[in-house]
């Protein structure tokens, strides 16, 4: 008899899909919860700048070139170990970049009427092997 995958995997996060189809989820970093982009095309996760305080971060000082979609590259600052938790068990400990999400913010405000804390990005969906259901609005691992 096979396990089925929820069986399988421990965590479970409740998603909930945009009006612009960006899959959303709620997570804790130190502690702290905050609503995320779940983006598996974005290489690293990051975290709105401004948020660097809320989410008791701490940043190395040097600063990094890094691009998005489009072809223009930016900086960005690379926090020290941070530790995401659900439900007030820590799942992993990680680097987030630190960028400017205002105008990833400001199109998702257009339709959504939020603000999102920050991006999961692929260098957690890979090492945590979390696989997406999009049917039950879900992210498990």
């Amino acid at each position: 008899m096979s396990l089925s995958i929820y069986e399988q995997y421990p965590f479970i996060i409740k998603c909930s899909i945009l009006k612009t189809k960006h899959l959303t989820c709620k997570i804790s970093i130190n502690g702290v919860e905050g609503l995320f982009l779940v983006d598996s095309g974005a290489s690293n996760s990051c975290i709105e700048i401004e948020n660097e305080k809320k989410f008791k971060l701490d940043k190395y000082k040097k600063s990094y070139s890094a691009s998005g979609a489009a072809k223009e590259k930016f900086d960005v600052l690379k926090s020290k170990i941070a530790e995401i938790s659900h439900e007030k068990i820590v799942v992993e400990k990680l680097n987030f970049l630190l960028i400017d999400m205002k105008p990833i913010n400001t199109a998702i405000n257009e339709s959504d009427s939020i603000i999102v804390d920050g991006i999961i990005g692929a260098d957690f969906l890979v090492k945590k092997k979390v696989v997406l259901d999009y049917k039950k609005l879900t992210m498990t691992f």
